[in-house]
């Protein structure tokens, strides 16, 4: 007999209510356990502590802005950091070792340019573990005042190299973004070479509202200006002397070697005096080279040089001539001049011409011989002829011969060509001969007799005879004969 037991609602409903309540409980504890596991998991992410207001920064200024990495892993580990977007942020290290549990500061500059707008922009860091393959990233909110209203908006440069002897043109822009106001600014342009400042330039602008100014400058690229790299900055200040604005810009001036010959002979009859300038006109200095002229192989006897070459040879029919210049810097000269002396050789040709002229002279003039025929003794007849020639290529007028017969002797009157007129005197008789002309190559003959008035022991010398001729231009020229010896009678 089976019996059947009934509850009352009253049970029932408790019942419900104890289920009820059980099962709420599961539900609790297992959210409590999702929540400590969640937990437990985050905490072993890579944390990033930053500010979450917006950051103040400024145009054209560095703001520096430092947050905190922090490691929630129980291991050591390596983390990366990056920005987005990057062109304002610049991070000062792109990663760090973390030990377990480490926090680390990020250091970072934010520089927003001059023309950038005012209000709220943003940027994100990431921090990330490459060899867990666990990163974190983070918004921070940046709110951009501006610094000023005037800013430098670009360097213009006519190019970016060049070469000695151009011009460098540096044109600044300057904006003011101020809708209102005239600002006036001070603005100094610098170049410089491995921080070294070569050339500055300063000038004062007042810009009025919403305006753009550009100011030029020109740089003459001069040898002494050294090859490489050279950085432009320019520099905006107020009336306070704060700075307001910076941008630079590089160029570069080639390296150029070139070598300028400039050669100037000064020629008289007895030398000729040769300067050679020698300019370094690159800009690079030059050293230990060889400057060599080439002179032909009889100059060597008439070269006198200011300095001494330092090597000299004879090669192929010619004179090389080197000298040996030690250094040469940009835009510096080097002269060399030397002497080719043609004294020896004018004074030698002059003699040699003064010696042909007068072989000549002598050759081309009248010529005048006297002899004589016969035996010096009393009762004997001595003739004495007188030859003349015109071995000249022009006629001879008026031509006059003299002779002269010393008083020991007298001239007998018998004549077998022209008759002289015979003066006589207390030392002896003259004759004198005139002959209208004689033509080219023609020779004249003029005798005559003389006897011994004595008995003479020695022999009888003659002088010379005289010949006297006149040139077209009318001048008398004589020439003589040379002196006879009558030889006497031998017993």
């Amino acid at each position: 007999m089976s019996s059947t037991i009934k509850e009352s609602p009253a049970n029932l409903n408790y019942k419900k209510r104890l289920l009820s309540g059980v099962g709420m409980k599961k539900i609790v504890f297992t959210f409590l356990f999702l929540i400590l596991f969640l937990s437990s998991v985050c905490a072993q992410d890579i944390e990033i502590i930053a500010p979450d207001k917006p950051v103040t920064v400024y145009t054209a200024k560095v703001n520096e802005l430092e947050i905190l990495v922090k490691n929630n892993r129980n291991v050591k580990d390596i983390i990366y950091f990056s920005a987005w977007p990057t062109q304002w942020i610049s991070l000062k290290k792109y990663w760090s070792v973390f030990g377990a549990g480490e926090i680390v500061s990020l250091p970072l500059d934010i520089y927003p340019p001059f023309d950038a707008e005012e209000g709220t922009s943003l940027f994100t860091i990431t921090a990330k573990s490459i060899d867990y393959n666990v990163s974190s990233s983070k918004e921070i909110y940046l709110l951009v005042k501006r610094s000023s209203p005037i800013y430098l908006s670009e360097v213009k440069i006519n190019k970016q190299s060049f070469k000695p002897y151009e011009t460098l043109v540096i044109q600044p822009v300057l904006t003011n973004i101020d809708k209102k106001e005239r600002i006036g600014v001070f603005v100094t342009t610098k170049i410089l070479k491995d921080n070294l400042l070569i050339q500055k330039f300063d000038d004062s602008i007042s810009i009025d509202p919403a305006k753009t100014e550009t100011l030029s400058y020109n740089f003459d690229i001069k040898l002494t200006h050294e090859p490489g790299d050279y950085k432009i900055v320019v520099s905006v200040k107020d009336n306070l002397n704060k700075l307001l604005d910076e941008k630079s810009t590089n160029f570069k001036i080639e390296a150029t070697r070139r070598m300028i010959e400039e050669k100037e002979t000064k020629r008289s009859l007895l030398d000729n005096v040769v300067t050679i300038k020698l300019t370094n006109n690159g800009n690079l200095p030059e050293s230990n080279f060889n400057f060599s002229i080439f002179l032909p192989l009889i100059s060597r006897s008439f070269f006198y040089p200011e300095v001494e070459p330092t090597f000299q040879e004879e090669k192929d029919n010619r004179m090389i001539y080197k000298w040996l210049i030690r250094e040469l810097n940009p835009g510096e000269t080097v002269t060399i001049k030397y002497e080719l002396r043609f004294t020896n050789v004018v004074i030698i040709s002059c003699i040699l011409t003064v010696v042909i002229i007068w072989i000549v002279w002598l050759f081309f003039q009248p010529k005048l011989m006297k002899k004589y025929m016969g035996i010096l003794a009393k009762d004997k007849d001595v003739t004495i002829s007188l030859h003349v020639k015109n071995k000249s290529r022009k006629i001879l007028d008026n031509v006059i011969v003299k002779d002269f017969v010393p008083a020991i002797a007298t001239v007998i009157k018998e004549f077998d060509t022209i008759i002289p007129t015979i003066k006589r005197r207390a030392v002896g008789t003259e004759l004198t001969w005139q002959v209208k002309d004689i033509r080219p190559k023609e020779e004249r003959v003029l005798t005559y007799k003389i006897k011994p008035m004595i008995e003479i022991l020695g022999d009888l010398k003659l002088p010379k005879a005289h010949l006297v001729y006149e040139t077209k231009k009318g001048k008398k020229r004589r020439v003589l004969s040379k002196t006879i010896t009558i030889m006497r009678k031998v017993k």
